[in-house]
């Protein structure tokens, strides 16, 4: 048996981990544009916080490491760009070279995980304005924090990396903005949810703007459509991902509702011996049963408990129990 998985971060790992638990035989290789592998970006906001010290501590396993435990070979900036499913071969091309090679599989799965929707937001280019994404742009952000030492921060966006964001920064001693396009943050959260956590955030003295919309940033502030003009020594942009099915929609796979590949329980997709797992598919909930997309790694499972527990919590609060 032989396993190509295409991306090697969270979801990548994990498939490549358990393949081999299932089968000690298997030839598993793992190819990954990027250069570094299974590190946590929800971690990420931590490091720039100061609670991690060392931005290594989020890349705790290398492709030698894997190599040692697994017996699973990982190569970083390798990019697959072909794909022939009827031959059941890859091309790949060695980034740092431009070189390119062929690969066989039995068994493809897709883990390109997803990119950073980037807003259409005038001056959203600026050296200020970054993602939260990967290492490699963490890296920069804490260089420009550490070079430039700003005190005033907008996030751009209310999202679970956006709150983290907030919370980190503030403890670090920024002002922080939250400008957000809809009425309430979280928008996976229902409303009466929402607003508890909208209030712990002010309460914390982080500036939350509702129902604004960023529309120009300059060297030193985010402008809004409203009129409103904040001053911002540092611009996150946490808006959101856009999944990367590029590649497999050019190889025919379907995709679902939500524009992410489509599987079913057992993460298969329409086509014959191709999976798909991480923040580039569909899962299911574990509440409706229905196909659902949350990306960053999160289970759904894990998801809907905290939904149960953040209900507990606020009962516990009006004295029911």
């Amino acid at each position: 048996m032989k396993i190509i998985i295409i991306g090697s971060v969270a979801a990548g790992t994990s498939v490549a981990a358990k393949a081999r638990r299932n089968d000690g035989n298997a030839e598993i290789t793992l190819y990954n544009a990027d250069y570094d592998i299974s590190y946590s970006i929800c971690g990420i906001p931590y490091f720039l916080g100061g609670e991690v010290d060392e931005l290594e501590t989020l890349t705790p396993r290398s492709a030698a490491w894997f190599k040692k435990r697994y017996n699973v070979d990982i190569q970083t900036r390798h990019e697959v760009i072909k794909i022939d499913p009827d031959k059941k071969v890859i091309t790949v091309k060695n980034l740092d070279t431009s070189e390119t090679k062929e690969d066989s599989y039995d068994t493809l799965v897709f883990a390109t995980g997803a990119t950073p929707i980037t807003p259409p937001i005038k001056g959203v280019e600026m050296e200020h304005v970054f993602h939260v994404r990967n290492i490699q742009n963490t890296a920069s952000i804490n260089s420009f924090m550490v070079s430039n030492n700003p005190k005033k921060v907008t996030i751009i966006g209310a999202g679970f990396i956006s709150l983290e964001m907030a919370e980190q920064l503030t403890h670090k001693g920024l002002e922080v903005t939250i400008v957000q396009r809809s009425n309430q943050i979280m928008p996976h959260l229902d409303k009466d949810m929402a607003f508890r956590v909208e209030e712990h955030i002010r309460d914390n003295g982080v500036n939350l703007l509702l129902n604004e919309e960023a529309t120009v940033i300059t060297e030193n502030t985010v402008e809004t459509k409203s009129g409103n003009v904040i001053d911002s020594d540092m611009v996150i942009l946490a808006t959101g991902v856009r999944p990367n099915t590029k590649l497999a929609r050019d190889l025919g796979v379907e995709l679902g509702t939500s524009g992410t590949i489509k599987v079913n329980t057992k993460m298969q997709t329409n086509l014959p011996d191709i999976y798909a797992v991480g923040d580039v598919a569909e899962s299911f909930s574990v509440i409706t049963g229905k196909p659902i997309y949350r990306p960053l790694g999160l289970q759904l499972i894990k998801w809907d408990v905290s939904l149960v527990m953040l209900l507990l919590v606020e009962i516990w609060n009006i004295g029911a129990f």
